[in-house]
């Protein structure tokens, strides 16, 4: 079963001046004959403003388009994302401490990075290990509005954390009907089902390096959220968001997310973020 990268064609109008009608996410795509995937929050609602410091806004440009993708706030230097976000990409713009996204908010911290790099696993054709980081040119001020999430510990490197509730955040595109972002931050809840349960709606895709939350009550991930994080009810960082099933967004399906348990010695080596025993 052949996966590929579907890239959206409509650009941003530019990193600093965003027209946010005509903004795209990068969006994954599965042959499987009918089943299109691809990365946004639906069903869920606002976040209340600075409740989720870690979670990012991410412009990613390239030599032909831009394209918006989430991130999480690892350490004071480290955005983690998806891999998928980053590719082909010349330059990225995160922006931190961010509700509005598109207003210059005065929680705000922007940078523009040109340092960046994928899990040297992540493949395109099965989806697995979509991560990727974005090195910050300063270190980002930690604050109440600016804070690094939590990683897994290496004692729970094994953990599925099947059953847990989650959250996820994002700003992409609330419903099917939907054509453009979200203004504002969004969150939504959902819990972690095991990969065979998740296997069972994607035909034997789920790869180990995945995790999946359930779409009950018609939610999920869909378009404008690759990249964004994963949190269970500690606030550890468990999913980053990578692909859901996009011929419709309130079908109740699951989403799927990179999981960060298997990206634990690769974020040990190629970032600074604190992992504790």
């Amino acid at each position: 079963m052949k996966l590929l990268v579907f890239l959206g064609l409509l650009a941003l109008a530019c990193a600093n001046d965003i027209d946010w009608s005509t903004v795209k996410s990068r969006e994954l795509v599965v042959q499987n004959g009918k089943s299109r995937i691809h990365s946004r929050i639906v069903g869920g609602q606002e976040a209340s403003p600075n409740v989720f410091p870690y979670q990012a806004g991410l412009i990613v440009v390239t030599p032909t388009q831009n394209y918006f993708c989430g991130g999480v706030l690892i350490s004071a230097n480290y955005v983690l994302t998806a891999a998928h976000c980053l590719d082909g990409v010349t330059q990225v713009e995160v922006r931190l401490g961010a509700h509005y996204i598109n207003v210059n908010e005065f929680t705000q911290q922007r940078f523009t990075s040109y340092e960046f790099e994928q899990h040297p696993e992540w493949n395109i054709e099965t989806l697995g290990y979509d991560f990727g980081l974005v090195r910050l040119p300063t270190p980002a001020t930690i604050n109440a509005y600016v804070q690094p999430v939590a990683l897994p510990t290496w004692s729970q490197i094994d953990t599925t954390f099947t059953g847990e509730t989650a959250t996820l955040t994002g700003w992409g595109i609330t419903s099917d009907a939907g054509t453009v972002l979200s203004e504002t931050l969004n969150y939504l809840e959902a819990t972690i089902i095991s990969n065979l349960a998740c296997n069972i709606g994607y035909l034997g895709v789920i790869q180990p390096s995945q995790i999946c939350t359930a779409g009950d009550g018609y939610t999920g991930a869909c378009t404008g959220d690759s990249g964004g994080a994963v949190v269970n009810t500690n606030r550890t960082l468990v999913g980053v968001m990578s692909f859901a099933l996009s011929y419709s967004c309130e079908a109740g399906w699951p989403s799927g997310h990179a999981r960060v348990t298997v990206a634990l010695p690769w974020l040990n080596e190629a970032s600074d973020a604190q992992i504790n025993p």
